[in-house]
């Protein structure tokens, strides 16, 4: 059985525990953990606060793909983690192994919370703890900080915060329990709905799994949980909003009208800087008080403070140029729309088929003869979907994809990317996919493609076919778009090489003077310097997701920057 996890050491500990319940329920299943990386992991280094980079499944997205195509049976999920919406063909099918659920610092000098001096540096990535802190303690320096369990812990070693406020489940599970300086009680922070229990998804109607997931389910855990997240789902609120819930079972014997016993929830929603905290408790069973609680925080005040909270906008009034094909800036102009900005439309490029696609036919005729396919670009995977009509890859095919959305079209020709790297960047791959020597490698890219990563293979000694799968075409600007860019700029967004050359030789390419350059990676940023653009962001993921955490990145700290 193979059971996914994020990739970091607090993960592999807890997928290894849930293993070691399956082994000791089921004697005769095997298990192995296959780490994923996710988005929430892949930001880590950039320091973006988790509340602005938001979306849902910030490290549970990956693993859910992974589990719907079947490259893992199982997912394990730290379940504060894991969106309270369900997600299609995917259940919850245990929740065990809850911790102590309480948050706790890690302090300099032995200190406790009250004891920390006024101004003292406090690192935490969660709304929920900010705000609880600054409603304790105005005078806190209470300041963002990223980073897995023990980086956190020896920022506070190393002198870069005072304090960190952790959970209490993730201390424990790593075996970090004397770096703690003092344990939190309810009454000071209030834990995060479903906090130090773990979730293990699989496929929903896979009913021998669900039976396998049956031992190790934790009815008490999941009652609790179960209230916690009803609250926070009736809210409607996410996993980084500022709402703590923690309910405990006062009666665990089900009855004919209540199937999980009765707990006590108390649970709470306060605004960012603490100054207000609705706090609401009852009992009940887990879904009707989760609910009736919920109810009673948005009728005293809890709708204003969340609704507050969704209105911040950092890209407010902020001009945003996008220069993708017409046809694929839909999803990012939608995104950064809800961000608030206002976006105009300037294709530079336009993707069109292959004029001669012998070449490409050809190479797709004897796929089975090579040892990977490498994709650097969602354009590539569509330019082979197209030429195979209908067609899947045979199973077996290993692919490289450049980025998650090229990943995620590499899902389309039936297949999972098997190997993604870290750092989004053509390059990466040549390094990531290993010893190459003799190795057969199919490379669909543009007819203009830059020839850097098939002569970086072949130079470690692989045998590549660069095939052009689709052609780039140049549009130059009209007369309409001019004057609309006239009207200001913040921003142009370039996400190709192609798209940066354009813009340098268009008539609106000292538009770029007067905004702020993003690249969509390092590859695109080398393109917009070699034709004179001043490069001034560049995207640490080549997703829009990536692109939109540069551009609240970058305005958050310049909040005076407006249009020229």
């Amino acid at each position: 059985m193979v059971l996914g996890t994020r990739a970091s050491a607090l993960a592999r500990a807890q997928t290894e525990r849930v293993a070691v319940l399956l082994s000791e329920a089921w004697p005769e299943i095997a298990c192995r953990a296959k780490p994923i990386g996710t988005r929430g992991d892949r930001t880590q280094a950039s320091g973006m606060p988790l509340p602005t980079i938001g979306g849902k499944g910030l490290f549970t997205a990956e693993l859910e793909r992974a589990l719907r195509v079947g490259t893992i049976d199982l997912a394990v999920h730290s379940l504060k983690d894991l969106p309270t919406e369900e997600t299609p063909g995917i259940v919850l099918g245990a929740v065990c192994l809850r911790e102590d659920v309480r948050d706790c610092v890690v302090a300099r000098d032995g200190k406790r919370l009250l004891e920390l001096p006024p101004g003292a540096v406090v690192g935490t990535s969660s709304l929920r703890r900010a705000a609880q802190l600054q409603a304790l303690r105005q005078d806190l320096d209470v300041r963002s900080i990223r980073g897995n369990v023990d980086t956190r812990v020896r920022k506070v070693q190393d002198g870069e915060f005072d304090a960190v406020v952790l959970a209490a489940a993730g201390i424990l599970r790593l075996g970090l329990e004397d770096a703690v300086t003092e344990w939190l009680e309810a009454d000071t922070m209030l834990s995060a709905p479903g906090q130090g229990a773990l979730g293990v998804q699989c496929r929903a109607g896979d009913e021998r799994i669900l039976s396998l997931l049956a031992a190790i389910d934790d009815p008490g855990a999941r009652a609790e949980t179960t209230a916690e997240r009803v609250f926070l789902r009736t809210l409607g609120a996410g996993c980084t909003a500022p709402v703590g819930a923690h309910a405990v079972v006062v009666d665990s014997e089900p009855t004919d009208t209540v199937s999980q016993g009765r707990v006590r929830l108390n649970a709470l929603v306060a605004s960012p800087d603490g100054g207000q905290v609705v706090r609401v408790a009852g009992e009940g069973e887990p879904e009707e008080v989760g609910e009736r609680l919920a109810r009673e925080a948005l009728a005293a005040g809890a709708g204003d403070i969340l609704g507050a909270i969704r209105g911040a906008q950092p890209l407010r009034d902020r001009r945003i140029v996008l220069t993708r094909p017409r046809e694929q800036a839909g999803p990012l102009a939608d995104a950064l729309e809800r961000f608030g900005a206002t976006v105009v439309a300037l294709p530079l490029v336009e993707i069109a088929p292959i004029e001669d696609a012998s070449a490409l036919d050809a190479a797709l005729a004897r796929l089975e003869s090579y040892d990977w396919v490498v994709f650097t670009s969602a354009n590539g995977v569509a330019g082979v979907r197209e030429r195979l009509a209908g067609k899947l890859l045979p199973e077996g095919t290993r692919v490289a994809a450049v980025g998650p959305a090229t990943a995620e079209a590499v899902r389309t020709l039936g297949l999972e990317a098997a190997f993604v790297p870290d750092r989004f960047a053509a390059e990466e791959i040549a390094a990531g996919l290993g010893p190459v020597q003799g190795v057969r490698i199919l490379l669909p890219q543009a007819d203009i493609a830059s020839p850097n990563l098939a002569d970086e293979l072949r130079s470690r000694g692989a045998v590549v076919d660069a095939v052009a799968a689709y052609r780039t075409i140049a549009v130059d600007p009209s007369r309409d778009d001019v004057v609309e860019l006239e009207r200001g700029v913040d921003a142009i967004v370039l996400a190709s090489g192609s798209a940066a050359r354009s813009l340098g030789a268009s008539r609106v390419g000292k538009v770029a003077e007067g905004a702020v350059v993003v690249c969509i990676g390092p590859k695109t940023a080398q393109a917009a310097r070699e034709v004179g653009l001043p490069v001034g962001l560049v995207a640490d993921e080549a997703t829009a997701e990536g692109i939109i955490d540069a551009l609240t990145s970058h305005f958050l700290k310049s909040p005076s920057v407006g249009s020229p």
